[in-house]
């Protein structure tokens, strides 16, 4: 006897299936906001600025390592800090604390206004805050509906942002905390269930979301980078952000080489796996569209 449920059946027989168990529990991927909710983003510690500064520095070192970004397009903050043009937001009403200058000021910076170019996380980018463009623009909170609140508070910081399907990661200098804004989801689809909003009229304006703690979150992006759970792209215009669950094969197969062949991470050939990146990468996306793109069930 067959089983109505058989995957090895008729797709009919398995929406039977389907049927027999509504409420059967769905193994959670990284599609699912609960896969984020870590317990330990809710500890929290006083707001030290060389902490900061060392685990966004560690995770451009390890982007720029593993991607198609040189260390020419990174340009590292000289002594004393890069240079704000602080006439510009005086000139918009734009107040900054001179906490959150410091942090601008110590930030790696892309070496280009071009986007993509040094990711943080997902497919969000560190600003040009030495470009008065991208230092105005990262002053502005992300869309709401509240024309009064156009500006982040003095005491914030925003580091990267991505295109309009993507997030705002925002750093609070007062509360040691981080924001992950989506641009396409309001908090009340994406936070935790015991997360109060500030603004429950407006689900999207960007402190309603999950305030993590910073240290934590950066150590944790970090750590995936590391671990090759996320992976910085390594061709040019190939994808716009990190690889990860979204295409489980793909990140197997470059994980697969940069540990197998390239040793990665405690014994990393740089100049072998410079060279022969592109070609990795290739060869890859090449065997897995012949392979019609296969799904892979990870389980996190």
């Amino acid at each position: 006897m067959e089983y109505p449920w058989s995957p090895y059946g008729s797709p009919e027989r398995f929406n039977q299936g389907q049927a027999l168990y509504p409420n059967a529990v769905a193994i959670p991927d990284g599609d699912s906001p609960s896969t984020t909710w870590l317990p330990i983003y809710n500890q929290r510690s006083p707001y030290d600025e060389n902490e900061i500064v060392d685990l966004i520095n560690e995770i451009v070192r390890d982007f720029v390592r593993l991607s198609s970004v040189s260390e020419s397009e990174v340009i590292w903050p000289p002594e004393g800090g890069h240079n704000l043009d602080e006439s510009l937001c005086n000139s918009l009403n734009i107040d900054i604390s001179e906490t959150a200058k410091s942090l601008i000021r110590r930030l790696p910076d892309p070496a280009t206004t071009q986007p993509e170019t040094i990711l943080l996380y997902g497919s969000s980018s560190l600003f040009t805050i030495t470009n008065s463009y991208d230092l105005s623009g990262s002053r502005e909170a992300p869309p709401c509906s509240d024309p009064n609140l156009q500006y982040l508070l003095p005491h914030e910081v925003q580091l990267a942002i991505g295109e309009t399907q993507s997030t705002a990661i925002i750093l609070d200098t007062n509360e040691n905390t981080i924001r992950v804004v989506s641009l396409t989801e309001g908090a009340d689809e994406v936070n935790p269930p015991w997360v109060s909003l500030e603004r429950p009229e407006d689900t999207f304006y960007y402190r309603n979301y999950w305030p993590r703690h910073a240290p934590t979150w950066l150590r944790v992006q970090s750590n995936k980078i590391k671990c090759l759970d996320t992976i910085p792209p390594g061709i040019h215009g190939y994808t716009l952000s990190y690889l990860d669950y979204g295409e489980e094969w793909m990140r197997r197969k470059i994980k697969h080489s940069l540990e197998g062949t390239y040793g990665w991470p405690s014994d990393f050939q740089q100049s072998a796996w410079d060279q022969d990146r592109e070609r990795v990468w290739k060869e890859a996306d090449k065997e897995y569209v012949k392979l019609s793109r296969p799904s892979v069930l990870r389980f996190v």
